[in-house]
């Protein structure tokens, strides 16, 4: 009866695609029921660790074992199922080419999502290009925080924050894992081993070649295809002593691509016309000390990007690189009833391009914040938090001084059920490698900092059976980050290089949901969706920015030694496209949008033994052509992937 009862569910999710997918769901074990409900899911949004149901933001957790669970090899893949966030990537799981960047946005806004990782900024040149640095196998838990997050932790949050939470080493033995996956698209394999004190992951991943990632806009243009490449990628983490722990992470990838003319003549694109090249590497060294019992916490944390061309039509040669030093401090007063944090901040980035010599570029920031939580009784509190954040000034940019205030209320309307509003000021600076281009090392007119304001009220549920979130925002920003032709702002300028600037505004008003259900102690069923309006505003005329809608749906099954996950996911009424059906650059309206991205995907696992597990997954379940962003980069077509793991 109960196998029949699944066969019947999963072949509806997969026929009827649920109008949308589940975002990032697992397979429950009803021993730990806890790990999938509000009630006891601890987050850090508020610096400290606190309960998701008493954090009045929009939250969502991705689990270690949820990740297995949909068999995401990539944090891109993981992300891309959660409601109100797009993937700007050129690849599959979030693959980048050379100087193009991948990046995560949130409600709609591009480049203005802060990565965090063990709580630390990550970013480089405002782009996300650390999410895939860390293997998926190191990270404990995936933290997204919606809404203006500049407050506590800085520049670039303004729409949003993601934390990598990675693991430490635990146990007092040696353990370790194996893991080997095949793919009819790409085949990879894991080693992990620790103690007590160390932890180290080893991850080397193969991808086959695709005919086709760039879609064909007509005879007079070009498509892209990806050549087969590799990515090393290594993680270790140290327990130095009951305070102090570090971590090491590594990634090296290389990536190749052809561009190909379309023959008219012969109707085909067989006329090879660049080939690309590259080497991408990261590197990051984070340091966390940790006084628990005086509420002290202290954090240093080193990361490097390096792009190097490795021939063909490659010209990129770059590295960025940023230092940032931290120390925060928590106090309880009234009797432990309401609590302040404070602490101080330093950051450096540094970005050089060998293309032009000299273009060496640096910047440094300093900040304070504090933030102050009162519960005034059992059923309501108010936050109030301030940052003073200063940008020092160097030879192209004027000094910032930028005063930043949140204010956030949460009201308990039943033990289980709380209702919050959170208001705040947000800000980013243009990236450091904004006021470079080939010609000019230095560009020859100023550019501000994005300031934006979140509204925001929600509502919150949970207990051990379900859990429900809904939300309301309006995000409104000026001087947004914007492209154009260089020749559109100074006399002599080069037509052919686009180049940022400061456009007008940004707004995005829009509602978005998430619903738990634990149907019976081995199904359960995720649902959300989002609804926005992301408009951008240039030149006095506004524009849609990003898709309106997402819809998401899942199931997932566990009984004794099987699991079984189901997700569909839906982004619709989407923007315009970037260039025209003709291959040349929108100015204006574009001629059309990009088409409607809908994946579906079943995995199952079994554990063979205690020591052994056997996984299978199907992807793009409708081998669709799915564009994944407005430069119209397609996802995979229909793959597979069969994984073997051996615990020792």
């Amino acid at each position: 009866m109960k196998k029949s009862l699944l066969q019947t569910l999963v072949v509806t999710a997969i026929l009827s695609g649920m109008n949308g997918v589940v975002s990032a769901g697992g397979g429950q074990d009803t021993s730990k029921l806890d790990e999938y409900t509000l009630d006891d899911v601890v987050v850090t949004a508020q610096r400290v660790e606190t309960k998701d149901l008493d954090t009045p933001a929009t939250t969502t957790v991705i689990t270690a074992q949820q990740l297995k669970d949909t068999g995401a090899t990539t944090v891109y893949e993981a992300l891309e199922r959660v409601p109100g966030l797009n993937s700007m990537s050129y690849g599959q799981g979030g693959e980048a080419y050379g100087g193009m960047f991948s990046r995560i946005n949130i409600r709609g806004m591009d480049r203005a999502t802060l990565l965090l990782i063990d709580g630390e900024p990550a970013n480089l040149l405002n782009y996300n290009s650390m999410l895939n640095s860390i293997p998926v196998d190191s990270i404990e838990k995936i933290e997204i925080v919606k809404g203006a997050g500049s407050v506590l932790y800085g520049a670039e949050a303004m729409s949003g924050v993601i934390n990598i939470i990675t693991k430490t080493p635990s146990g007092r033995t040696a353990y370790g894992s194996v893991t080997g996956t095949v793919g009819n698209y790409e085949k990879n394999y894991t080693v992990t081993v620790g103690n007590g004190n160390v932890m180290l992951t080893y991850r080397r991943d193969y991808r086959g070649a695709i005919d086709q990632f760039s879609r064909i806009y007509s005879t007079s243009f070009t498509r892209k295809s990806r050549v087969s490449g590799t990515k090393d990628s290594a993680f270790v983490s140290l327990r130095l002593s009951d305070k102090l722990t570090a971590n090491y992470a590594y990634a090296d990838t290389d990536s190749e691509y052809d561009e190909y003319a379309y023959l008219p003549a012969m109707k085909d694109w067989s006329k090879l016309k660049n080939r690309w090249h590259y080497q991408l590497k990261t590197q990051r060294v984070g340091l966390t000390y940790d006084d628990t019992a005086r509420q002290w916490k202290s954090k240093f944390a080193w990361i490097r990007q390096s792009v190097r061309p490795l021939g063909g039509s490659g010209t990129t040669n770059t590295d960025s690189n940023s230092y940032h030093v931290e120390t925060q401090k928590e106090w309880g007063l009234r009797g432990g009833r309401d609590s302040l944090i404070g602490g101080v901040e330093f950051h450096r980035e540094n970005y050089n391009n060998n293309v032009k010599s000299g273009a060496e570029l640096g910047r440094d920031s300093y900040a304070a914040f504090l933030s102050y939580t009162r519960r005034f009784n059992d059923q309501f509190s108010a936050t109030l938090g301030v940052r003073e954040h200063i940008v020092k000034a160097n030879t192209y940019e004027q000094r910032q001084n930028v005063f930043l205030p949140q204010v956030q209320t949460m009201y308990k309307i039943a033990p289980k059920a709380v209702w919050y509003v959170n208001i705040g000021k947000s800000f980013e600076m243009p990236a450091v490698n904004s006021w470079f281009t080939k010609k000019n090392v230095f560009k020859q007119y100023p550019m501000k900092p994005q300031i934006g304001w979140n509204y925001e009220t929600g509502l919150k549920f949970g207990d051990s059976m379900e859990s429900f979130k809904l939300a309301v925002f309006h995000l409104a920003v000026k001087n947004q980050f914007i492209w154009v032709k260089e020749s559109d702002l100074f006399a002599g300028g080069d037509p052919t290089i686009d180049v940022q600037t400061n456009g007008d505004e940004f707004r995005n008003t829009g509602i978005e949901m998430e619903y738990n259900k634990q149907l019976n102690p081995n199904l359960r069923v995720r649902v959300g969706g989002y609804y926005g309006n992301p408009k951008a505003k240039e030149s006095g005329l506004w524009r849609q920015a990003e898709a309106r809608q997402q819809y998401f749906a899942g199931l997932q099954y566990h009984k004794n030694k099987l699991r079984v996950s189901t997700d569909w996911y839906v982004t619709a009424g989407r923007q315009g496209a970037y260039y025209l059906l003709s291959g040349v650059k929108a100015t204006g309206h574009p001629d059309h949008k990009i088409p409607n991205r809908i994946e579906g995907q079943l995995t199952m696992s079994y554990d063979i033994t205690p020591m052994q597990t056997v996984s299978f997954g199907v992807y793009n379940i409708l081998d669709r052509k799915n564009p994944i962003n407005q430069h119209e980069y397609w996802s995979l077509p229909r793959n597979y992937r069969l994984s073997y793991t051996y615990r020792f």
